[in-house]
């Protein structure tokens, strides 16, 4: 039902935009009109909600700069389970050595896959820079299974079917190869802030190259600012490493980057479980993410040995970079009433602006008579509601018998979801910003989803961000006033085609660059949930999702 506040004619509310320049108003714009000629009230009109499915989401880095690869399990009962994974290629590297003389002796000790954590500096003491992790969602007792395997998928960058095209690569897309190269197969992931070294075993070669004694060696990640900071250390097989790069060094697979992409098509780093948690990765950091071959050098006259020097190779994680995700199904449904918006290929919810639910008599009522004898030209049902579709003849009919004591200027039109507070408590694990926009029918009968104008006109006020009240999470927040004001006045271009409501995306920005997009992608890797009230008044109540449209009229 739509709740009314102070007298309005609803059919003028349709014409704000265009009668307002009519008068000469003293205040105008978005902001409420403030003086003793006006009068203010509002509406509230009821939308209705729909649930959907994401199946995939656009997950590479072709197409578009990516700042976070998440990597773990997240099973959080009130939403789908994430098991995220990556799929990269690594670089290039030429002129490799590692070929035997009579006076050096080259000697391969261990193979590391390194990627720093994202982690911010939280002080320094007695020299030491402390760390915090950021953003880890889930169970940080309960330890990951993660396993490194080589990808036998081209990761091509061109279209195969349409070279002229860029290619793209879903969340959902399969990899092939099941060779394991993770060392004793699965490493158990449990990040911690202080994870900034990490020890081995290296054979002592400074005597003896056969010798089998050994000393602990620490492997650090240095970043521009020459801090050690906390990074994810994989060991991989050796023996298979040994195989695949070190042997081939000097063979056909490593004499171009071509045949060197051909040959290696990447890893896979792969997240399984029940429960676990989920750590955001920055594959373009300082220092950058990479598989290291650590070896040594033997300088020898005969068998003695002479000297020692310890280096490595480091092939970076770089080239085409995928996301993948597997979702399951929640735990936990929503409650009735409710639904959830997740991110990554979790769920969105479709958004339908109903129109004005009256009986015939207060229609009558509302509109004073001036087109009683027109009742019977708009679908009214056995309940007196007028579809949006209806509403939008109304106004225009009603614009044309407009008397000259009639205007109205409508100040702004919101859009608010609420949070379910006995779900969400916790603000720092829900999205803090969610994404409206527009899934419009295109002329091939197809859907292109569209920004709303109200996204890129005014930024600023657009909203979507996360409002707290006493650091409680409340609610999300969207001013919508250009596009209502346009759909009401039955603007050309304007449709009623559904609203779609979205965890935020940095690439859901209209404008980058300087340069206007209109259509929106549909990358997503931000793996945050909510659970928000429907629309439901008798369910919900003030907590119901609402457009709230405020107005001011003359006196």
């Amino acid at each position: 039902m739509i709740r009314k506040i102070g007298v309005l004619s609803i059919s003028l509310l349709c014409l704000a935009a265009i009668t307002s320049c009519e008068k000469d108003f003293s205040e105008v714009g978005t902001n409420v009109v403030n003086n003793d000629k006006f009068e203010t009230g509002e509406i509230l009109l009821d939308v209705e909600i729909t649930p959907k499915n994401i199946e995939s989401v656009q997950a590479d880095n072709i197409n578009a700069s990516i700042s976070d690869y998440w990597l773990g399990v997240y099973n959080n009962p009130n939403a789908e389970k994430i098991e995220a994974s990556i799929i990269s290629q690594l670089g290039y590297i030429s002129n490799l050595n590692n070929k035997d003389t009579d006076t050096t002796v080259f000697n391969l000790d261990k193979v590391i896959l390194k990627i720093p954590y994202q982690a911010t500096s939280t002080g320094t003491t007695d020299g030491v820079t402390r760390f915090k992790l950021d953003s880890i969602l889930g169970n940080p007792d309960v330890a990951t299974s993660i396993q490194v395997l080589e990808n036998e998928t081209y990761l091509n960058t061109l279209n195969p079917s349409d070279p002229s095209k860029r290619n793209t690569f879903f969340s959902d897309d399969e990899y092939l190869g099941d060779n394991v190269l993770s060392e004793g197969g699965i490493y158990q992931l449990k990040p911690k802030a202080t994870d900034t070294t990490f020890i081995f075993d290296r054979v002592d070669r400074s005597s003896s190259l056969t010798g089998t004694t050994t000393y602990k060696d620490t492997i650090r990640a240095i970043n521009s600012q020459k801090l050690k900071v906390p990074f994810l250390a994989i060991p991989l097989d050796i023996t298979k490493m040994k195989t695949l790069f070190w042997d081939k060094f000097h063979s056909g697979e490593f004499l171009s980057k071509e045949a060197f992409d051909d040959y290696f098509r990447g890893i896979k780093i792969v997240a399984t479980g029940s429960d676990g948690l989920l750590i955001p990765l920055n594959l373009a950091s300082s220092p950058a993410p990479s598989v290291d071959f650590h070896y040594t050098i033997s300088e020898v006259d005969g068998t003695t040995v002479k000297d020692t020097l310890q280096k490595k190779y480091s092939f970076p994680l770089a080239g085409v970079r995928n996301s993948h995700y597997k979702m399951t199904p929640a735990t936990n449904s929503a409650p009735a009433n409710n639904f959830v918006v997740q991110g990554t290929a979790g769920k969105m919810a479709k958004v339908k602006i109903l129109g004005l639910d009256l009986s015939k008599s207060e229609l009558t009522q509302q509109f004073k008579g001036d087109f009683n004898d027109n009742l019977n030209d708009y679908d009214i049902d056995d309940n007196g509601f007028l579809s949006l579709d209806e509403l939008q003849k109304l106004f225009n009919y009603r614009k044309n018998i407009l008397k000259s004591n009639s205007y109205l200027l409508m100040n702004d039109a919101s859009l608010t979801f609420y949070i379910n507070q006995a779900i969400n408590n916790d603000s720092n694990i829900i999205p803090q910003q969610l994404f409206l926009y527009q899934n419009k029918e295109n002329e091939t009968g197809g859907i292109s989803p569209t920004q709303l104008t109200d996204a890129y006109v005014d930024p600023t006020s657009f909203g979507g961000t996360l409002k707290k009240t006493d650091d409680n999470p409340e609610k999300y927040t969207f001013r919508i006033t250009d596009y209502i004001s346009k759909l009401l006045s039955g603007e050309e271009n304007t449709t009623t085609d559904p609203l779609i409501l979205k965890v935020y995306n940095p690439t859901d920005s209209p404008v980058n660059n300087n340069v206007l997009t209109t259509s929106v992608k549909s990358y997503n890797w931000n793996p945050r949930s909510v659970t928000l009230f429907n629309g439901n008044e008798s369910a919900n109540g003030t907590k119901r999702a609402v457009l709230k449209i405020s107005y001011s009229k003359e006196k």
